[in-house]
């Protein structure tokens, strides 16, 4: 993990600076200072092998400020658009073939997508003496797919963006009718959630499993993939990302964003994993909850001995879906999405 400290000097000047800052900024030109603000606030990393950061030259205090399309997609009218990121200290050339591909396959599941999903419902009443001990487990298990035969012709850039942090940032808009003599090649993309949550009298125990795997499959020998991993316990996460079945490595920083809407009192967005890995995760929960909205199935199953009650509950749903995201937002130190869920038609 890389760490930075302000030595006590500088946290002196800074102090010092405050009180007098309207009167300097009056006295020189805004850009400067803001010039002479991000030079302060930068340090050149020289050795990279101490920091982890292989492709940064310079490892900055100052957040980057995302556009404001990645904020307010703008509305299409056909087909669907595609959000990718890449993850972060990758070289432009990588980072942008990760990005793209992710953005195709996020296209892909935002236009048509099979989703599934179940929920585990467990719960037992265990009688010691005259106290009850009270015990409940819930599992969800939730899916989102697709597969189509695409190319390149239906895929179209509205604008890209290059972090501070080497994360490159495309939205796509996707096309099926727009045909042309470009080969065609299958795409593929799976998202998943696998969460469990139990609960011992007051005691709640919660770990979840985020993931999505983006596969382009040009020919039998001819292939490209994304496969990224989040899994989270507490306060504790780790996250696993791979690339043509390649590690992706880069380190634990505090990764921060604003909005160009943000006012100067609102404190950045901070991931310490990049900003795809707050993302996918927020996506893939909130797809979680809108699906216990949609068409469920219940199945249930009791157990009764003379001292212990177990009962079993499942809930399954099953449908083809759209996903539109209309907006997102960062508050209180979380990115938030405004999300629709698109119930087109129920497999049951």
């Amino acid at each position: 993990m890389v760490k930075f400290y302000l030595s006590s000097s500088l946290v002196l000047i800074f102090n010092m600076v405050i009180p007098f800052s309207g009167r300097s900024i009056l006295a020189q030109d805004w850009n400067k200072f803001e010039g002479l603000f991000i030079q302060d606030t930068t340090q050149k990393v020289k050795d990279t092998s101490n920091c982890a950061f292989k492709n940064i030259s310079t490892l900055s205090y100052y957040p980057d400020t995302l556009p404001g399309w990645f904020f307010s997609p703008p509305v299409l009218y056909q087909g669907a658009a595609g959000l990718g990121i890449s993850d972060p200290d990758m070289p432009m050339e990588k980072a942008r073939e990760q990005a793209y591909l992710r953005a195709k396959s996020m296209a892909l599941l935002n236009y048509n997508a099979r989703v599934q999903y179940y929920r585990d419902i467990y719960s037992s009443a265990n009688e010691v003496g005259r106290y009850t001990n009270l015990r409940q487990r819930f599992d969800t298990y939730f899916k989102i797919s697709s597969l189509a035969t695409v190319s390149n012709a239906m895929f179209e850039v509205v604008d890209t963006h290059f972090t501070r942090y080497n994360e490159y940032v495309v939205l796509l808009s996707y096309n099926p009718g727009n045909h042309s003599d470009d080969s065609l090649y299958k795409l593929t993309s799976v998202g998943s959630a696998f969460l469990v949550e139990a609960t011992f009298d007051d005691v709640v125990d919660e770990q979840a499993e985020y993931e999505l795997l983006c596969n382009a499959t040009f020919g039998e020998d001819s292939a490209a993939s994304s496969h990224f991993l989040f899994r989270e316990k507490g306060k504790r996460f780790l996250t696993s990302s791979f690339m043509n079945n390649a590690e992706v490595g880069y380190p634990m920083f505090p990764y921060s964003y604003v909005s160009p809407q943000d006012s100067a009192r609102q404190h950045p967005f901070i991931s310490y994993s990049g900003l795809w890995s707050s993302y996918l995760r927020q996506l893939v929960n909130y797809l979680t909850l809108n699906a216990q909205q949609s068409s469920i199935k219940l199945k249930s199953m009791d157990d009764q001995y003379s001292t212990k009650l177990t009962n079993l509950s499942r809930e399954i749903a099953s449908f083809r879906a759209s996903l539109n995201i209309n907006g997102i937002k960062f508050a209180n130190d979380t990115l938030k999405l405004d999300l629709q869920l698109n119930e087109v038609e129920s497999n049951f």
